[in-house]
């Protein structure tokens, strides 16, 4: 950690030296242990270095930014320099404005040293489990690895956090198979901060093996209904809260005026039983984020509660454009709160509906509209799932589906990354053929 400090104050007091009037940088090393299955076999082991170095400043509210991966002082000392150079060709910006308030902060998160023989151990295991509980599961590719990092973020007024972390991830990308039939691909991942119990018992990972089995045989859906869409959760990530994030809440939506939320602050935006946050400390969520790209310390905080709205997911350059305030973070680590009812429960309340596990379609309207094939899905009749669907299309508008929730599960999906639940809108227009 100590190379890193030394290389930020390299770069802050050559900026200070070339005229920069602000000067922000990260400096950061990291390793990557990496096992990789393809076709159900081992076929690469392999480690991973790579270092990281990126420079910002302002000068006459002008701002530059450049990104290098080498360590030694000269290349360092020029990467300050074409910093400097971008500032010439930008335009000035009062807005621009980074943390001035002098901290000093060090986190260690998550499992910095690897176990490789454990990670080893629990990749071959989760081989075995598949094969042995799900044997019509194809897995095309999973890869496994354990990632380090140390990282020294500092800025000319004084901020600096040190962060030291590590945590093992999982990625599975398979498919089921049953003589000539296939299902389409699904792909299951978790992080993890150690290693202590199965990897197939953690997160969704069974249940989704499982769900997909079932799709060997599908079968098209005739007709055209509105009705209810019950959407797993990597599905609402997909359709509903990337739209509320990059369409309604972030810095270029709000900005350029077309955010439909802009004047709702406050106001119901959601039924009542919907309240989403960002929170990176949460003790589900591993090694989130720990400060801002401006230096800002990252907090918990509500987006949505109870359905009214709480924050816009501002930068504080966004802040300063708009006139608004800067969320307390802008990192990924999203979550719902959960429902009352669980899974079963809200399954059997439906009478015509579709679940849905993943969805596949373009970038919605500003308007939060949307149109797209529900993947690895299932109809929903009369309280059960029956039938595994063939391409089906599902339309909707997110803002009025926000308004239109039945219900939101207790069951929750913990991917190391965010928190989530099932949820079943009402009025989504569902099209067969």
């Amino acid at each position: 950690m100590e190379r890193l400090t030394e290389l930020a104050r390299l770069i802050l007091a050559e900026a200070e030296k070339l005229g920069a009037d602000y000067a922000q940088c990260e400096v950061a090393e990291s390793e990557k242990r990496e096992f990789n299955v393809d076709g159900g076999r081992f076929s690469l082991m392999r480690t991973l270095f790579d270092r990281e170095v990126s420079v910002t400043v302002l000068k006459e509210q002008r701002k530059g930014s450049v990104g290098i991966n080498r360590f030694d002082e000269e290349s360092v000392r020029a990467a300050v320099a074409d910093s400097l150079a971008a500032c010439e060709s930008a335009e000035p910006d009062p807005a621009w404005e980074f943390d001035t308030e002098p901290r000093e902060e060090s986190f260690t998160d998550g499992c910095p040293d690897c176990d490789e023989e454990a990670l080893f151990m629990r990749t071959r295991e989760l081989l075995r489990d598949v094969n042995e509980r799900h044997p019509k599961i194809m897995m095309e590719q999973m890869i496994t690895e354990h990632d380090a990092e140390r990282r020294v973020y500092m800025n000319s007024a004084g901020v600096v956090c040190k962060t030291t972390s590590g945590w093992y991830d999982f990625e599975l990308m398979y498919s089921a198979h049953e003589g000539e039939k296939g299902s389409s691909f699904y792909g299951s991942s978790v992080r993890l901060q150690n290693l202590d119990k199965p990897v197939i018992d953690c997160a969704f990972i069974e249940k989704e093996l499982a769900d997909v089995e079932k799709q060997i045989e599908t079968k098209p859906m005739e007709g055209k209904f509105v009705g209810t869409v019950l959407l797993a959760p990597m599905a609402l990530a997909e359709i509903v809260l990337s739209t509320v994030s990059n369409s309604f809440l972030s810095d270029a939506a709000l900005i350029d005026g077309t955010s439909i939320w802009k004047d709702k602050l406050g106001e119901q935006v959601a039924d009542p039983g919907i309240t989403v946050s960002l929170q990176p400390r949460c003790p589900d969520v591993v090694c989130g984020q720990r400060y801002t790209g401006e230096g800002y310390a990252a907090e918990d905080f509500d987006v949505i509660r109870e359905g009214k709205l709480q924050s816009f997911l501002l930068s504080q350059y966004g802040a300063n454009r708009v006139g608004g305030k800067r969320a307390p973070a802008n990192g990924s680590n999203v979550t719902m709160a959960p429902g009352a009812k669980s899974l079963e429960e809200i399954i059997g309340g439906i009478e015509r509906g579709v679940l849905v596990m993943r969805f596949s379609g373009g970038e919605p309207a500003a308007s939060g509209e949307f149109a797209g094939v529900a993947k690895n899905s299932f109809l929903i009749e009369n309280g059960r799932v029956t039938d595994a669907l063939a391409e089906t299309m599902i339309s909707g508008c997110v803002p009025d589906m926000l308004m239109n929730v039945r219900a939101v599960s207790s069951d929750v999906l913990k991917d190391g990354t965010m928190v989530l639940p099932y949820v079943a809108f009402d009025g989504v227009t569902v099209s067969g053929r």
